[in-house]
């Protein structure tokens, strides 16, 4: 009879891949240490915006926030605002009760992991599609606990909770085909002290220590040796010393925005949506029709003068939006612009009048993946896929802005105050750390998008058509 293969998926979310490697050599993570030292230990990139929620879709459905409709942890539709202010599918915030829509918000011909692989378990992930309840092992009294972390601080007991249900559930007797788990502190840690505070590195030891008592587990019932351990991230941070709230800067320069929590106000000119701080899509409404606008009509709406103010700003690091012609996509810095055009298979990038994405010159590559390769160690990694990807949608906005490093887009609203951000297009927050225990695998540049077609290779099933490609 053959063995059932199982897939243990541990995504710490905010895990740092500076900081992460950092803290193994200095011997915190022992039960880490031991997966690399028997399997991979690598470097992969996640998807932008590079926040938590979207960020979760490549590697639970093969596809990117562009491609499933789901642009940001906040995210607006002008289409649907346009049709009529009181449409609910007009505008979304995942950070609050609306994150109950996050499974009807996907796209139904998408399906996930847990739909694919049997029995699957699920800890504290928002993304819960066809998830019976009892498989669900975060949803009993997760509110209040998730509530009492944000506004006391007190984020570890939420990780340990967590842990506990995954082994009160192994112990009753119960099997698995894939339990996926969310261990949201070091994220948190990080954004309200410091990537390297001693409360971020506490939550780091907390996934570790829940990962060396699960193995044990699994090893005394005869299952790790069919179990396909993944750990990884789907961002990165960095500390954040200065806010330009954007929604406030659009009002303040004559173009009234809507931005959560003031989503009702009247007659307003512009929507602005924030996504783990360091991402923002803006969304012009001061023009005939509901269309995306490409940039003549966003200088026209917009105004040069009033554009080159917002990108002059120091917490800017550029501006993108859609060129003139299709699939053309102009990045916008202080210093100047350059194309990303995606024609066909063919991607390409040609400075301008600037090297806005430090490529050092042009740069043309056939397929995405030559793109990924392309840019994979660069200061914004992936930058040409992820451009494409994220503006496919309407939901993007008119103008994506990506802040720089240090800098964050939301001031007052932001309670509490973070002190660490993510979502941009920076290799800070795209790059995040793959461990497996498994070797040999192929050893190209990876995007967690990956991990789907991988996980289901290993379960035998061949998937549907995603944006991943099997690591092995």
């Amino acid at each position: 009879m053959q063995n059932r293969k199982r897939t243990l998926f541990y995504l710490v979310d905010g895990a740092h891949s500076e900081v992460l490697p950092e803290l193994i050599s200095q011997g915190l993570l022992p039960n880490i240490k031991r997966i690399i030292d028997e399997g991979t230990y690598r470097k992969a990139t996640t998807c932008f915006p590079s926040t938590t929620g979207p960020a979760y879709l490549p590697f639970l459905t093969g596809h990117s926030p562009g491609t499933m409709g789901i642009t940001g942890i906040r995210w607006f539709d002008k289409q649907e605002f346009k049709r009529t202010r009181w449409n609910k599918n007009a505008m979304r915030s995942y950070c609050g009760p609306e994150a109950a829509w996050f499974n009807t918000d996907m796209p139904a011909d998408k399906p996930t992991l847990f739909e694919l692989l049997g029995e699957s378990y699920n800890l504290y992930n928002m993304i819960t599609r066809s998830v019976p309840d009892e498989y669900d092992l975060g949803k009993k009294g997760k509110g209040l606990l998730y509530t009492r972390a944000h506004f006391w601080k007190r984020h570890h007991p939420v990780d340990h909770q967590g842990h506990q249900r995954i082994m009160e559930m192994l112990n009753s007797g119960k099997d698995f085909d894939f339990l996926f788990a969310v261990f949201p502190s070091v994220d948190w840690d990080s954004h309200y002290h410091h990537i390297r505070d001693p409360r971020t590195v506490e939550a780091y030891k907390i996934a570790d220590n829940s990962l060396g008592e699960v193995r044990a587990l699994l090893e005394q019932k005869g299952w790790w040796d069919d179990t396909l351990f993944i750990m990884t991230s789907d961002h990165g941070l960095t500390p954040t010393t200065q806010h330009l709230d954007l929604g406030e800067w659009m009002t303040n320069n004559g173009l009234k925005s809507v931005y959560y929590p003031t989503i009702w106000k009247s007659n307003p000119k512009s929507a602005v949506m924030i996504s783990g701080n360091s991402f923002g899509s803006i969304h012009l409404l001061n023009h005939e029709g509901s269309h995306v606008l490409r940039e003549n009509e966003i200088l026209t709406c917009m105004g040069s003068t009033r554009l080159n103010s917002l990108i002059g700003e120091q917490a800017v690091d550029f501006a993108l939006y859609r060129g003139n012609k299709d699939n053309t996509f102009v990045v916008h810095n202080a210093e100047g612009k350059a194309v990303v055009e995606a024609d066909g298979k063919t991607f390409s990038y040609q400075p301008v009048s600037a090297d806005v994405l430090k490529l050092g010159g042009a740069v043309k590559v056939s397929g995405h993946r030559a793109a990924l390769e392309a840019t994979f160690d660069s200061e914004y990694p992936d930058s040409l896929y992820q451009i494409y990807q994220l503006m496919q949608s309407r939901r993007a906005g008119d103008i994506v802005i990506s802040a720089r490093v240090g800098h964050d887009l939301r001031d007052f609203w932001e309670y509490p105050e973070h002190l660490g951000s993510h979502g941009s297009l920076h290799r800070s927050h795209i790059h995040v750390p793959l461990i497996y225990n498994q070797k040999n695998w192929n050893t190209h540049p990876a995007r967690t998008a990956d991990l789907f077609n991988s996980i289901l290779k290993w379960k035998g099933i061949t998937p549907k058509a995603s944006e991943g490609e099997s690591l092995y």
